[in-house]
């Protein structure tokens, strides 16, 4: 499944590559509360976050949003560098003064995207499915209000503390609400 994901993002941005597309672009600003549960456990974390991120509307309503987190550790002890690239397919209904929108993508790495951070290292794997919904409020020609919810499916393997030849494998739901302003060129 998750070679097949690969190729997918893999010929969706090769075709947008060669197509003729009209140039316009997004960039945004959000401010991101993480709500995240664990399937074995009881409790939630949660969290504020800024992300920034890019969009290209390559035809029509459609946007690509590529988004990478990366999390680089200061200091002797602070651990191990990690990071997770996602990609976003996006459909924007509409132009007007209110624009919803929807999309999916799918991201892959070396940690766990959570609480503003990643957290993982050079033995983790992850992966992780991303649908989403949101609404953009135009203020301006140039510029709008998003609203956007984004529900995570992540899995990720590592290696036991104790004994390293076992690989642990675990499965989360990470929700997101986003709420920024976005300026289009």
């Amino acid at each position: 499944m998750k070679k097949l994901s690969l190729a997918l993002i893999f010929l969706l941005i090769a075709g947008v590559a060669f197509s003729a597309a009209q140039t316009k672009f997004e960039l945004g600003m959000s401010i991101s509360y993480y709500s995240l549960k664990f399937d074995l456990d009881t409790e939630s974390i949660s969290y504020l976050n800024i992300p920034v991120r890019i969009g290209w509307y390559f035809w029509k309503g459609f946007e690509i949003e590529p988004e990478i987190q990366l999390f680089v550790p200061l200091g002797a002890d602070a651990g191990d560098s990690a990071y997770f690239l996602q990609g976003h397919l996006l459909y924007n209904f509409g132009s007007g003064g209110v624009v919803p929108f929807i999309g999916g993508g799918a991201g892959v790495g070396n940690g766990l995207p959570y609480l503003g951070i990643v957290e993982g290292g050079p033995d983790y794997k992850s992966f992780g499915y991303v649908g989403m919904a949101g609404i953009k409020f135009m203020v301006a020609k140039s510029a709008a209000i998003r609203l956007e919810y984004r529900f995570n499916r992540m899995s990720w393997e590592y290696p036991d503390f104790f004994d390293p030849l076992i690989v642990i494998k675990e499965w989360a739901n990470l929700h997101n609400v986003l709420v920024g302003v976005s300026v289009f060129f």
